[in-house]
Order: structure tokens, then C-alpha cells, then sequence
């Protein structure tokens, strides 16, 4: 009895191993079937750009492509300071491979093993993937036309500067600079491609100016025709005094200059011929000092001082310097700092 249940067990084993190799290869077979059928078109749940395309042929695929990628045809704006400049595709040889997007697009999901293939098909399991859109551009190209774009907008920058040519302080106003980085505008373009974006910021540095509107303060303007200093705020008249300039034989020079330093109760140390016996002498502060109580030093051997002899002024009376009464000097002294302005003009 136990052999013969034990030869019927084996034969129903091998029965049912039969069945199933043979549903195996039913199933095999018809898996086969589907991927061959499926074996000219794009798997499903495949995309190009986003866009889907799976299940379509390449030939279906490729004219959706066309349609999606046609956008990315049109020219490249650069955005700087407001306003544009173009940068022309076919001036920098840009291409689409369309071809080489749908041909990826197709071959998503046919590479591997062949019964992996076919459980998928069975199973009706699509393919996640999305292929980017495939361009280029000639770099070379670009960066010779961001070089020429470069050159009109690239500027120094420029400080604010004085102009006392109507016989004011006229203040013009400072610029920043401007400095376009090609190489990282380039990377900025050639990322733009792919897209849509067709608006692109130029990358550029800016270079602020050393000197600004917020670092002027007091103008000294001193007219030797009419024996007068004016002290301005900005463009603000504020203050004038009645001074002396240079004698014909010494005039005193107009030009720009500032203050480069002040000195209160200076110490004299002539130099010029002109001192005779008192030349490199130190004259201490006091009634026999020409410099007054208060000097501030314009270069150059000339300054603007305090004088002993109020008579002198409204005249051509000093060695070159610009003389003031006592207490006009000490109002300038306390109202000008190292660095302010003076013009001296005719």
C-alpha cells in the first residue's frame, strides 16, 4: 500500500510540474508577444521634457518634440541696467537633437534582461524616466558675442566730482561702474537653452566709486579779482570773507587744491629769499609772526592764514598766501577739516 501511494504521489507531482512549465511557457509566450508587439514604440510612462510619450511610435513622438521644442528657436534677450541685448541662435550655432531625444526616449526601458522585460509587459508596468531636452551651442561663438556686448555696457566708475567753472561749486554727481563677468554669463545662457527662458540677467560686477555726494561738506572758492572767499555747503553759499592775495611779483596760484593739514598758533619757518635775515628762522606764535593764530596749509609753500595787518586786505599784498582778518580765519578754521576743497580762481 505504501509503495503504491508513494508511485501515485510521484506521478502527480510530475503532472503538475508539467502544468506548470507548460503555463510558464504560455505565459512566456505571450509576454514574448506583447513586447514584440510593443517593440516599435516607446514604453510606457516615458517623457521627453515633461512631455509624456510613451506608447507612441518615434516617428508620433518626434513631431510632439518639434511642436514642444519649437519656443526654444527664438533668440536669447540679455537684461542689463534695462535694458536688452540679442543674442542670436544661429549666430552661435545652436542646435536641437531632436532625433537624439527620441531615440533615447525610446530605448528606455528595452535595454536589460529579456524576462525582466517581459514580467513588465505582463504586469503592465510602465517606465519612469523623463529624457531632457538634448542642444547645444558653439561656445566659442557666445563668449565673441558676450565680448562684444561687454564692451557697451563695461564703464569705470567715476566719483563725484566739483566743478567751479560758472564761478559756484557745481556738484556732479558720482557713477558706479560696471564690470560683465563673460564666462559666468555664458554658464547663465547656456543654462537658459534647454528652457523656455528666453530673458536672461547679464552677470556682471559693480564698481562703486571711491569719492560719493555723501562724502562732500564744505567748498572753499576764493576769487582773487575780487579779493573774496566764499565757503559753501555743497552748493550752499554759507560764508564769505575779504582776504589779500599774492603781490604781482608773487602771485598766488589758482588751481585746485585742499587742506592738508591745520595749525592753530602756528610757528613760521620761512624758506624764500624774500625773508632775508629771517629766513630759516622759527618765528614762535606772537605779533611778529606773519601767519596770525591760524594756518591751514594748501601745498606747495601757500596756505590760508590769519594776518597781523588788516590794512593789507582787499589788495595784492601776501608772498602767494590768502590772508584773512583774525576772527574770519578762526570762523574758516573751525567750519573746514584736512580734506576739504579749495578753488582759487581769477
Amino acid at each position: 500500500m505504501d509503495a503504491a501511494r508513494a508511485l501515485r504521489t510521484r506521478q502527480a507531482l510530475r503532472v503538475a510540474f508539467a502544468w506548470s512549465v507548460l503555463a510558464l511557457a504560455v505565459v512566456l509566450v505571450v509576454g514574448a508577444g506583447l513586447e514584440l508587439a510593443a517593440s516599435g514604440k516607446i514604453n510606457k510612462g516615458v517623457t521627453i521634457d515633461g512631455v509624456l510619450v510613451g506608447g507612441m511610435t518615434r516617428a508620433r513622438a518626434r513631431e510632439l518634440v518639434e511642436r514642444k521644442v519649437k519656443p526654444l528657436k527664438s533668440d536669447v534677450l540679455l537684461s542689463c541696467e534695462g535694458k536688452r541685448h540679442t543674442i542670436n541662435l544661429e549666430g552661435v550655432n545652436f542646435r536641437l537633437d531632436i532625433d537624439g531625444m527620441v531615440r533615447e526616449a525610446f530605448y528606455k526601458g528595452k535595454r536589460g534582461p529579456a524576462l525582466l522585460r517581459i514580467a513588465r509587459r505582463l504586469l503592465g508596468a510602465g517606465v519612469t524616466g523623463d529624457v531632457p531636452v538634448m542642444c547645444d551651442c558653439d561656445r566659442t561663438r557666445l563668449e565673441a558675442r558676450l565680448a562684444t556686448i561687454a564692451r557697451a555696457i563695461d564703464r569705470d566708475s567715476r566719483s563725484v566730482s566739483i566743478s567751479v567753472a560758472s564761478g559756484s561749486p557745481k556738484i556732479i554727481s558720482s557713477r558706479s561702474g560696471i564690470k560683465v563677468r563673460i564666462d559666468d554669463t555664458v554658464r547663465a545662457v547656456r543654462k537658459a537653452l534647454p528652457t523656455e527662458n528666453r530673458l536672461v540677467d547679464i552677470v556682471a560686477d559693480t564698481i562703486k566709486p571711491k569719492i560719493v555726494e555723501a562724502d562732500v561738506g564744505k567748498i572753499v572758492v576764493i576769487h582773487q579779482k575780487q579779493f573774496a572767499l566764499y565757503l559753501y555747503d555743497h552748493e550752499e553759499e554759507i560764508n564769505s570773507f575779504k582776504i589779500a592775495v599774492g603781490m604781482q611779483e608773487y602771485p598766488t596760484p589758482n588751481g585746485r587744491f585742499h587742506i592738508t593739514f591745520k595749525e592753530k598758533n602756528p610757528t613760521w619757518l620761512p624758506t624764500s629769499e624774500w625773508a632775508k635775515d629771517k629766513k630759516g628762522i622759527p618765528q614762535p606764535p606772537g605779533p611778529d609772526n606773519p601767519l596770525g593764530g591760524y594756518w591751514m596749509d594748501l601745498g606747495g609753500g601757500i596756505g590760508i592764514h590769519a594776518t597781523p595787518f588788516p590794512k593789507s586786505l582787499g589788495d595784492q599784498a601776501s608772498h602767494g598766501c590768502i590772508r584773512m582778518a583774525p576772527s574770519d580765519a578762526a570762523a574758516l578754521f573751525n567750519a573746514v577739516k584736512v580734506g576739504t576743497p579749495v578753488f582759487i580762481i581769477d
